[in-house]
């Protein structure tokens, strides 16, 4: 022991010196300087329209930066105007009331609002560009008060608008989508509005649960535009994420089990990626839990506001089963004043042809180019005022999704119709659309139908059968 003490002491004065020349050849040396600058601010060539020249990237102009580094769309999210204009709004009504008429079905609008609504405070006083946000809350609050006067359902989401951003902030810092926080807080005024409908207290009903499930990683869209323009990546954002599952109780869940899930639910959701994408943001759920009853939701992403629309109402599920009310979420840089879109979504609510018997119809082979593939003549003529009738084509290949359509009147007359499909909607190969109704079109008379398709939407003997009937909504 005794011999001990002194090899014990020579190693502990000897880590003594040490660790004190370090201290004191540490505090001779400056601490290291680096020249940082901040990553990632955008570069000039987003300002140009020219950057922007794929059909991708024009879904991106202009893009504009915020504080914090936040994104916006200047031609989506910076917008000071909305809703449809008059002659869109009446079509809107005629289809909401022919909806009503002829299903039962109540349509609801989510008329989302958009980021610059929804966070002016991210955008810096020295923006590139100008954003009257007084003004774009004005005309979004007389847009919804314009739905409703169309007689459609329409949730008050004003109280969503500037609202301080924090770490639940309603938007993607660098995507168009809403986080789970926004699509949350959105379903809540939806629910309460839904609430006092008359026919929401004769749903069955059952209890959701929701709860947090892990977290979303957000490389968004907006900073993916940033990235193939200028070159660089932005970090990634995470958010919480949450699911909704129902807990077994209550009478619809007891009916369900007891009659093994045969219905459809009540109210169906239709609308873009904001409910249901390749990241779930939980808004049917949030609204399965506010409201305690159960939806079908058949949205679809990228599919724009209408294509959801479109493929819902082609469905066996549509046909044999309306539901008693239809949700249809609608971003807000929408103004939906398309009269081709209500030209094709109205006489599809009654099935366009089917169940009604043809005035004329024909089986044609479709070649590239233009087809003449319906002609009022052949020694009968049958005399047919433009507003009273409805086109419905079935091409033989469901894989054709975009078609242009002329329409010939006795007097030389013609009329345009444009349709597609976007690629990710599933159609069955069918188009339905109105002849041009109005004062200026009621005294013509239909002649004959032309279709163009591109090459690439013509496979190996394709066929169209083209009818023409009634309109089932006079």
């Amino acid at each position: 022991m005794k011999q001990g003490l002194p090899y014990r002491g020579f190693w502990l004065l000897l880590l003594a010196a040490l660790v004190g020349g370090w201290a004191s050849s540490s505090s001779a040396v400056e601490p290291p300087e680096y020249d940082i600058q901040r990553c990632c601010d955008l570069c000039p060539a987003t300002a140009s329209p020219a950057s922007y020249d794929t059909s991708y990237l024009k879904n991106f102009k202009m893009l504009v930066p915020g504080e914090d580094g936040w994104l916006f769309r200047s031609e989506a999210e910076l917008v000071e105007q909305f809703g449809p204009d008059l002659e869109g709004l009446r079509h809107l009504k005629r289809f909401a009331q022919h909806l009503k008429k002829t299903t039962g079905t109540e349509l609801v609008m989510v008329f989302q609002p958009t980021k610059g609504l929804v966070h002016p405070d991210r955008l810096p006083d020295t923006s590139p560009v100008p954003f009257n946000w007084s003004l774009a809350r004005h005309s979004y609050g007389a847009a919804l008060e314009r739905f409703r006067q169309a007689g459609l359902v329409v949730p008050d989401l004003t109280p969503l608008l500037g609202q301080p951003t924090g770490e639940e902030a309603y938007y993607f810092k660098r995507d168009h989508h809403w986080t789970p926080y926004g699509a949350r807080r959105t379903a809540r005024l939806v629910a309460d509005r839904i609430k006092k409908m008359p026919v929401y207290q004769s749903l069955s009903k059952q209890e959701f649960v929701t709860y947090r499930s892990g977290l979303i990683r957000k490389d968004g869209s907006l900073q993916d535009a940033a990235r193939r323009i200028c070159g660089f990546a932005y970090g990634s954002q995470y958010v919480d994420e949450f699911r909704t599952e129902s807990s077994g109780t209550g009478a619809a869940a007891g009916a369900s089990a007891l009659f093994g899930d045969q219905g459809l639910p009540p109210i169906t959701l239709v609308g873009t990626s904001n409910s249901k994408g390749a990241q779930d943001y939980n808004f049917v759920g949030s609204l399965q839990e506010f409201l305690g009853v159960e939806i079908l939701n058949v949205a679809v992403a990228g599919g724009s506001y209408d294509g959801s629309m479109f493929e819902y109402l082609m469905s066996d599920n549509f046909r044999q089963s309306p539901p008693k009310i239809l949700i249809w979420e609608v971003p807000a840089y929408h103004n939906l004043d398309s009269s081709e879109f209500y030209r094709q979504v109205t006489p599809l609510v009654s099935g366009g042809c089917e169940g009604t018997k043809p005035v004329l119809q024909e089986t044609t082979t479709i070649e590239s180019g233009v087809n003449e593939v319906l002609y009022n003549g052949g020694g009968q003529f049958i005399e047919m005022p433009s507003d009273d009738y409805v086109v419905d084509l079935q091409f033989s290949d469901p894989a054709v999704k975009e078609v242009e359509a002329s329409i010939w009147f006795v007097f030389g007359r013609n009329d345009r119709v444009d349709m597609e499909y976007g690629d990710r909607v599933e159609t069955p190969g069918r188009f339905v659309f109105e002849l041009p109704e109005g004062p200026d079109w009621n005294d013509e008379k239909f002649m004959s139908l032309d279709l163009e398709l591109e090459p690439e939407q013509v496979s190996e003997g394709l066929t169209v059968t083209a009818k023409i009937c009634r309109r089932q909504d006079i």
